[in-house]
């Protein structure tokens, strides 16, 4: 398996790209690298990197351990952001009549106090069924 292979196989299964990085650093994400010859899985957050979750020689079971770690992590896939309330709820409700439990996550004071924000996200595969049912959503941070 190929680099890319492994990346748009993740995409595949509904993983989300800001999760993870594979042959590379990102903040706040499960990274596969090789580091000194050997192939490791470790955790960066804020360019610190954690100690290594897995270890080895083998690019393939590095790649084989990889995939499955991320599998297992939930994926979140943000499909809506708004300055009011009720446009957060209006897309809930379109959401769930399509057969897909969505999840508010809000934010109470994006840039200053008092200024919230209302998130809508999606989990794993059940973006396939938003782009499916309602198309792909231009989600606009303002």
């Amino acid at each position: 398996m190929k680099v890319k292979d492994l990346k748009q196989k993740l995409l595949s299964e509904g993983c989300s790209e800001s999760i993870f990085a594979i042959l590379s650093r990102k903040s706040d994400a499960f990274c596969l690298d090789k580091k000194d010859g050997k192939w490791v899985v470790f955790y960066s957050e804020r360019g610190r990197d954690s100690n290594p979750i897995y270890t080895s020689n083998n690019e393939e079971d590095a790649y084989k351990f990889f995939f499955n770690y991320i599998l297992k992590q939930q994926h979140w896939h943000i499909v809506g952001f708004f300055k009011t309330e009720s446009e957060a709820i209006k897309l809930e409700e379109k959401l769930k009549a399509i057969g897909i439990e969505p999840i508010r996550n809000d934010i109470p004071a994006y840039k200053i106090t008092n200024d919230p924000r209302y998130r809508v996200f999606v989990v794993g595969k059940d973006i396939f069924k938003v782009r499916e049912k309602l198309g792909n959503i231009q989600v606009n941070y303002t």
